[in-house]
């Protein structure tokens, strides 16, 4: 109970700071071109900060050993995704299975894990959000383009979320750390990440009208199966793993079990799919996972 009140109390905390993001937009504050600069500020600059900062620890065989574990399940959730969107969606239905496949790890899995189990677990979080780019930038590309010679190489080598694993694992294994003024500073960059996430969502949710989000069956369909079937299964495979790995088994569900990815409408702008759904979808997965997520939390703490 009290990790699913945690997380309830962290989610309610989001969605204030949300709320401020959708009023700027309303507001006509700010705009689509102030939020892709915000997510541009996310993803080159906060969210790698928060990242090398999560590996500022002492090195422990046991902790490596635990990453290496976050990374191999990570690789395995992504994949059980993939399948479920196949056996679910048609063909067709690009949209609606990028978004079930993709969570927003990075935008919300960090506010939540850092508010659940301290900045040192997105430690375990980081090799979910290197999948997610990895994924992203093969499946989701061939997913969206329908044509696999878009897929690049650079896309994923010049990642910042990918060279701050990197860099963080190297501090992990070094010895002797970075000087203190350094590592404070990656942390106030870190702390952006949260806020300036919940001001992109919040804008996010501004773009569709309400009424006609809550009405969209799809993104109903979609959100079902991304906040309570998937969860619902990692539940009972996760039951398999000892209690010795409990942190590594709650970062990954959290973060699976997040609402759909932001990339979503990206990507669908991209390469000329429906924006509209894609960000209804993300925009309705945020707002049900208010319920869902500290229900499954509340689950894990009684099945595991």
């Amino acid at each position: 109970m009290e990790s699913a009140m945690t997380i309830f109390n962290q989610i309610i905390k989001m969605f204030l700071m949300m709320s401020v993001g959708y009023l700027l937009y309303r507001k006509k504050t700010i705009n689509d071109d102030t939020t892709a600069r915000l997510s541009n500020i996310l993803l080159m600059v906060a969210t790698p900060c928060t990242i090398i900062n999560s590996f500022n620890q002492e090195y422990s065989a046991e902790k490596f050993q635990g990453l290496i574990l976050a990374f191999l399940l990570s690789l395995a959730v992504y994949a059980v995704n993939i399948l479920i969107a196949q056996v679910l969606f048609k063909p067709e239905a690009r949209v609606e299975k990028f978004s079930l496949v993709f969570s927003n790890a990075g935008f919300l899995g960090i506010p939540l894990v850092t508010g659940l189990l301290g900045i040192e677990a997105v430690f375990y979080l980081s090799p979910f959000i290197v999948c997610f780019y990895l994924y992203a930038w093969t499946y989701g590309v061939i997913l969206m383009s329908g044509d696999k010679n878009r897929v690049t190489i650079k896309k994923i080598a010049t990642n910042p979320c990918i060279w701050a694993m990197i860099i963080g694992v190297v501090i992990f294994l070094l010895p002797v750390k970075p000087a203190q003024p350094i590592m404070e500073a990656v942390n106030s960059l870190g702390s952006l990440n949260t806020p300036l996430a919940m001001l992109v969502l919040g804008a996010y949710l501004a773009k569709s009208p309400l009424i006609h989000m809550f009405k969209n069956k799809t993104a109903y369909h979609v959100s079902f199966v991304r906040l309570v079937l998937i969860p619902a299964a990692l539940l009972a495979a996760f039951s398999l793993i000892p209690d010795s790995f409990a942190t590594i088994r709650t970062v990954i569900l959290v973060s699976a079990a997040a609402p759909s990815a932001v990339l979503a409408p990206v990507f669908a702008q991209m390469f000329d799919r429906d924006i509209t759904l894609g960000a209804e979808i993300v925009s309705l997965s945020t707002i049900l996972c208010l319920f869902t997520l500290p229900l499954v939390l509340l689950i894990a703490e009684i099945i595991w």
